[in-house]
């Protein structure tokens, strides 16, 4: 499973064609028209570094990467969460089909009072306490858990204690966000970030296994 990043699109049959490579309907060349306005506003609209003044392109360039990054982050760690309250919602409200269940009240009291009121690492705990979760997985939500808490709550996160009692990686190298020994602001650093996320997504769709009843520790 690692190192196989789409391993879903087998599942589903999603296969890309060639032939379909330069061909965008009316809409997706309406799509794209906006993401490059989007991208303007929102200021990572890196292909137009030329527009700036010389003196402030490296800094501009280096929030842009920073914020591309920022952004993949707080939306991996999102997707986890919300499979992870999926999965508590089956458990506590099995049955029908999810959409189905949207419906009714009771599921929408569940959610707005419960789920909505519960942190990933307490959904999570749960989690493992009823399903077979290996150490690597849970270790690998908690440090991409821990990962979002310092990018969501800090414009600077390498400023964070956590980052600074770590140190210099080398010496007169500075002091920067790591993320399994790799610089997150990095190219290699960020590959190895979605390559985690990718695995525990994966194990979320197609690996999660109840424990059987002899090992789950209390009577549920």
């Amino acid at each position: 499973m690692a190192g196989e990043r789409y391993p879903l699109s087998r599942k589903f049959d999603i296969q890309f064609q060639p032939e379909m490579a330069d061909s965008l309907t009316a809409k997706q060349r309406r799509l794209t028209r906006e993401l490059e306005e989007i991208s303007k506003v929102v200021r990572v609209d890196y292909w137009n570094i030329l527009q700036r003044e010389r003196a402030a392109r490296t800094p501009v360039l280096e929030v842009m990467k920073r914020e591309l990054i920022r952004g993949e982050v707080v939306g991996q760690y999102t997707l986890i969460d919300d499979l992870l309250s999926t999965e508590l919602c089956r458990y506590f409200l099995p049955g029908k089909n999810l959409i189905v269940q949207w419906k009714t009240r009771k599921f929408r009291r569940f959610n707005y009072y419960v789920i909505e009121r519960l942190y990933l690492t307490q959904k999570l705990a749960f989690l493992k306490d009823v399903y077979n979760v290996p150490k690597p997985i849970s270790s690998k939500i908690e440090e991409i858990n821990a990962l979002r808490n310092a990018m969501a709550h800090a414009f600077f996160p390498e400023n964070l204690r956590a980052y600074q009692m770590k140190g210099r990686p080398a010496p007169r190298k500075p002091i920067t966000v790591r993320y399994r020994g790799h610089d997150l602001f990095t190219a290699g650093g960020v590959k190895t970030f979605v390559d985690d996320c990718s695995e525990v997504v994966d194990f979320l769709f197609l690996q999660l296994k109840r424990r059987r009843r002899a090992n789950v520790p209390f009577l549920l």
